[in-house]
């Protein structure tokens, strides 16, 4: 009530404090998130071991069964699972909803930390990684062309892995499809018998005469240099250079007992676009980066590459989230506008004035442009869950505001003064439009406080609409009372003015519905057996939809149409690479001929 009493006896005031709201909002809109859905601390973690060469028993064995042991004394640990397969194992972690995910994290480390003496020489670090949905990959891209691959993978490796890397808000470049460069020593089995030499042999030469070491500093005179013991090779045949003493006591060279060449790591991945050959690039995003952005520089980054990329390298743009996103933010604010317009025209078409339309349509938008700044402050992002409350919340807009212009006209037709009229009619209308919206805050608060992974999800969506609920309270008794203040005016309108006969011609087709609604209801007031059959037919509907129930299905979210296909095969783990890439390739003939395809990346 002091709202109202404020608004209308200070209108300059309160209209520059709404005003700076408005502009608040429009600045938080330019700079709040696009995703598709919002942010949330899943409660899983994953233990990522690699043993290069072991088999996935042995990695059962010495691995994952040691990790298990370990991790399975942390608090609130739900369930562990570990998948375990050639040269690595994943452990999956799995806890309780009201964990912290990053102090489990930080248990995770120091159990896996302690055991790290335990794992047999070759394993690397386990990574330790949270499961984090809004840091994915988003942006899909392929480098091909006529060079060989693994110049391919060199060239993505070295350069584009680095330019896109460095933009704001990318997390990550995965590439799949190539290997990295590595020198070979390949021994002559007999040259190396005859010498009385094994491989372990050779593998120490090289461990020890390849390296730098640090050997501390010189100082003369007032300076200090840096001193280190330089074993690295400029030229990979100087490597062939390095000696070898057997049992025995004699020598030999690399270079006598086998080859040293340049060549890349063995090639276990593969990829393919449109059936070349080709270097899959995804680009991961940061969690809290502006998907839609990101995929904005790296769109216009990737345009510069293109006009420095080698002869015969192209860099394909497979596909991104972007795009999606994007579209899918337009939509639904074109949806959100259409029902505010519809909102205007059905108020229009009870109220028959044009000025207290406009009260209402000027209200409605600028209820959710304040809206928008609260949400950023909480750190909120437009997505799926706060868009839908956004447009399911039009509706409670236009309740607060409508019930408010309703008592200030009911007022302005008594007395005729705009101004004590709004004064007056917000008064009478302040206790009603409270506890409307208490009412619908009520509701949505247990919501908001929900358990379980939904919950996680519907908070943001529930706690959207309390802010536009709270807004529109705001609103209704600040903005609503001024524009009615200053826009209405006494019914002083002609009798045979165009809108009067409409006016007319509405109110009495709505006047006999009403009439034909109340017969309706006295025949069934006088007829208890017509009552008795509404009723039965009321429940008979009822069990038909609970019904119906099994029917509708259930899923966590729904599948959009993002025009993009993903087609999974598992074969054999027997088959060797050539092999898969030959099922591969048959798989890509089945799919070519779809209509519309635009390309297909296969890795």
């Amino acid at each position: 009530m002091f709202l109202s009493e404020a608004s209308v006896r200070r209108p300059i005031a309160m209209s520059c404090l709404i005003i700076a709201l408005a502009l608040l909002g429009f600045n938080a809109y330019r700079k709040i998130g696009l995703e598709l859905m919002p942010k949330v601390d899943l409660p899983y973690i994953t233990i990522v071991t690699e043993y290069p060469g072991a088999s996935p028993e042995e990695i059962e064995t010495d691995v994952a069964k040691r990790i298990e042991d370990q991790v399975v004394t942390i608090e609130g640990l739900k369930h562990v699972s570990s998948s375990c397969m050639e040269n690595a194992c994943q452990t999956l972690l799995e806890f309780e909803l009201e964990v912290d995910v990053d102090i489990a994290a930080t248990d995770v480390r120091e159990k896996v930390d302690l055991i790290r003496g335990d794992f047999p020489e070759g394993v690397r670090d386990p990574k330790i990684m949270k499961m984090d949905i809004s840091a994915s990959p988003i942006i899909q891209l392929a480098l091909t062309g006529d060079r060989l691959i693994d110049e391919l993978y060199d060239y993505a490796d070295n350069t584009l892995r680095d330019r896109i890397t460095v933009l704001p808000g990318v997390a990550d470049v995965s590439l799949i499809g190539g290997a990295k460069r590595e020198v070979h020593v390949l021994l002559d089995r007999n040259e190396l018998g005859a010498r009385g030499l094994t491989t372990l042999d050779v593998v120490s030469a090289i461990q020890a005469g390849v390296k730098t070491v640090p050997s501390g500093r010189l100082r003369e005179k007032g300076m200090e240099y840096s001193v280190k013991f330089d074993a690295e090779f400029d030229d990979v045949e100087d490597i062939g250079m390095l000696e070898l003493v057997s049992d025995e006591g004699r020598r030999c060279y690399i270079k006598d007992i086998g080859r040293v060449e340049m060549t890349t790591e063995e090639l276990r991945q593969r990829a393919f676009i449109d059936g070349k050959s080709a270097v899959a690039i995804k680009v991961v995003k940061k969690s809290e980066a502006n998907a839609v952005e990101v995929v904005r520089r790296v769109r216009d980054e990737m345009n510069e590459l293109r006009q420095e990329l080698p002869g015969g390298m192209d860099l394909v743009w497979v596909t991104d989230d972007g795009r999606f996103i994007e579209s899918s933010v337009q939509s639904a604010w074109v949806n959100i506008g259409q029902g505010i317009l519809l909102t205007a025209l059905i108020l229009f078409l009870f109220l028959h004035n044009f000025r207290s339309t406009l009260v209402i349509a000027v209200t409605m938008p600028l209820t959710i442009v304040i809206g928008l700044f609260f949400m950023k402050a909480l750190d909120y992002t437009l997505n799926v869950p706060t868009l839908l409350a956004i447009g399911m919340s039009v509706g409670i807009l236009v309740t607060n505001s409508i019930v408010v212009m309703e008592a200030i006209v009911r007022r302005l037709e008594t007395d005729g003064n705009p101004k004590e009229a709004a004064r007056l009619g917000t008064k009478e209308a302040f206790i009603a439009v409270l506890a409307s919206a208490a009412t619908n805050v009520v509701v949505l608060f247990p919501i908001a406080v929900m358990g379980g992974m939904i919950g996680r999800f519907i908070k943001f969506f529930a706690l959207t609409m309390v802010i536009m609920t709270v807004v529109s309270l705001f609103i209704s008794f600040t903005l609503t009372p001024i524009l009615c203040s200053v826009l209405l005016k006494a019914n002083t309108g002609s009798k045979r003015s165009l809108l009067s006969r409409f006016n007319r011609i509405w109110d009495g087709g709505f006047e006999r519905a009403i009439v034909t609604y109340r017969r309706i209801l006295e025949f069934n007031e006088r007829h208890r057996w017509s009552a008795i059959a509404v009723m039965i037919l009321v429940v008979l509907m009822l069990f038909h939809s609970v019904s119906l129930i099994p029917q509708l299905g259930t899923s966590f979210a729904s599948d959009p149409d993002r025009g993009e296909i993903f087609i999974k095969l598992e074969f054999p783990t027997h088959y060797d690479l050539p092999r898969t890439i030959k099922r591969v390739k048959e798989a890509e003939v089945l799919v070519s001929g779809l209509p519309e395809l635009k390309s297909v990346l296969s890795t």
